[in-house]
């Protein structure tokens, strides 16, 4: 019996030690995993994914396209009219990028473009993302099929929520003008007129107002001064030295803004002209951006190109994570810049020599009143254009006088203002020194008469216009007579009608 309690003491001092050693060794190991945790661990490197195949699968890309946006109605999609993209995306169902239901439909694809341009806007350097199948030699088959005028040089991938209207951070468009658009209204323009330092200093001066954060509703329509849409961002506005072209002196306007509204960039560079030639002050810009109407000329869309859109933001979030490319088209520069010279610029300039595009949108400059009343009416030219005729006007000139010089009321003698005004003529600098009447196709016609015969002069058909304006005035004149007799023809017919069912009803209700 003693010995089987010794047996069972010595196994329980056994188990006691053997619980000992075990607390002793958890004890150390614990102490142990606390000091390797202290010591900092190394960095394992991420294994960079890649985005797998490309060719003969659908993926988002983002295209850019070059394009001269003569004879389109814009760039984007509208039944009914010619757009750029009317023409792209049947081209790209034509080479099964994509299906013809994406085509009639292109939210089905995700397409969008990175910005939009009006009717005759050109573009250097449009974005458009969209998901399509990356057949091979995509961009070479697809110019095989657009029209010469619209190019397109290159895609990359990006990704699957890229968009390039909501990734673009800022757009840079370019406005082609020549300088006779600056010179002041009582200098006579010819396509020998050259500009001066002072007043392209006094141009860079003005569109440095624009900078910055303002109200732009009274460069576009639909937008009231209280909405949030209308307060828009300008990085920078900037003007090139002058340059001749097909003997035309030009001069180059880049804006870069985040976004801009419909027709800003065109009011901007409208009123900035208006400021130079004197039609207005430059408080009408401060004034602009006020509660107040305010009527903004809007310059012609001939020279306005969208030249790049920016994506800083996407470029640097996912271009440089290893994966993504970043959308830079610098590899494609040589190819766009020549398309560019060939394709735009040549046909702006071609343009503005054989239609006169500028010139003919300077004579609707006398038709607004900007940021004062209009006391004279629409039909009448500008309230300070007539005081200043009445200033410049020669003494003994009574008002009447000078109002019906502005309102052109007469037929001038071209022959004796030829000869009255040959001593006004100035021949080394082409220019004439009449009463600002301007843009009156008769004074120009009258000007190139005085003006040396090698100089070229604008080609004014002057009979041909007092004719038309004098068949205007009679056909107005006209149908405002017959307007009223067909009034006074419809309410007689009325009142008759009226009355035969007056008598019916009293006839009714006698019978009854």
């Amino acid at each position: 019996m003693l010995k089987k309690i010794q047996s069972i003491i010595y196994k329980f001092n056994q188990s006691l030690l053997r619980m000992a050693e075990n607390t002793l060794n958890l004890t150390s190991k614990r102490a142990t995993d606390q000091a390797e945790n202290n010591i900092p661990k190394k960095k394992t490197k991420k294994q960079i994914g890649s985005l797998g195949q490309s060719e003969g699968c659908r993926r988002k890309i983002a295209m850019v396209v070059a394009y001269n946006g003569k004879g389109y109605f814009g760039v984007q999609v509208n039944p009914g009219f010619q757009t750029i993209e009317s023409d792209i995306l049947p081209a790209l169902s034509k080479i099964g990028a994509i299906t013809q239901a994406e085509a009639e439909c292109p939210a089905k694809m995700w397409f969008q473009r990175g910005s939009r341009t009006d009717k005759n806007v050109s573009a250097a350097g449009q974005i458009f993302s969209l998901k399509a199948v990356l057949v091979p030699d995509l961009i070479i088959k697809l110019n095989e099929e657009l029209p010469p005028q619209i190019r397109a040089f290159g895609f990359v991938r990006t990704t699957n929520g890229f968009d390039s209207k909501n990734w673009c951070d800022s757009r840079t468009y370019m406005y082609m003008t020549p300088t006779f658009a600056f010179a002041p209204i009582e200098k006579f323009i010819t396509d020998d007129y050259r500009t001066t330092s002072d007043i392209l200093e006094r141009i860079r001066a003005i569109l440095k107002k624009f900078v910055g954060t303002h109200k732009f509703h009274n460069f576009t329509s639909g937008v009231k001064y209280e909405e949030a849409c209308a307060k828009r961002y300008i990085i920078n506005f900037e003007c090139s030295d002058p340059y001749v072209r097909d003997g035309i002196e030009f001069i180059t306007i880049r804006v870069k803004g985040q976004s801009f509204m419909l027709h800003q960039i065109r009011k901007m560079i409208g009123l900035t002209m208006a400021i130079v030639r004197g039609y207005c002050p430059e408080s009408t810009i401060e004034a602009s951006w006020g509660p107040e109407k305010v009527d903004v000329p809007k310059a012609s869309g001939l020279g306005l190109v969208l030249e790049e859109l920016h994506f800083l933001g996407y470029n640097k979030k996912f271009g440089c994570d290893g994966i993504h490319e970043p959308i830079d088209w610098s590899k494609h520069k040589e190819d766009m810049d020549k398309f560019k010279e060939e394709h735009i610029i040549s046909s702006i300039v071609a343009q503005e020599k054989e239609e006169r595009v500028t010139f003919n949108w300077l004579r609707t400059l006398q038709n607004h009143n900007f940021d004062q009343n209009r006391l004279y009416g629409p039909e009448h030219p500008w309230y300070f254009m007539h005081k200043k005729l009445k200033k410049m006007s020669p003494k003994g000139t009574n008002e009447n006088e000078a109002a019906s010089v502005v309102q052109h009321s007469q037929e001038p003698d071209l022959e004796n203002q030829q000869t009255d005004t040959s001593s006004l003529v100035d021949h080394s600098e082409k220019s004439i020194t009449l009463e600002p009447i301007l843009c009156s196709e008769r004074t120009f016609n009258v000007c190139s008469k005085m003006t040396d015969p090698s100089s070229s002069a604008f080609d004014c058909q002057t009979s041909q216009s007092l004719e038309s304006t004098q068949n205007s005035e009679r056909t107005i004149e006209i149908f405002s007579n017959d307007t009223e007799n067909h009034f006074n023809n419809v309410h007689d017919k009325v009142k008759l009608e009226s009355e035969e069912t007056e008598n019916n009803r009293q006839s009714q209700i006698t019978s009854n």
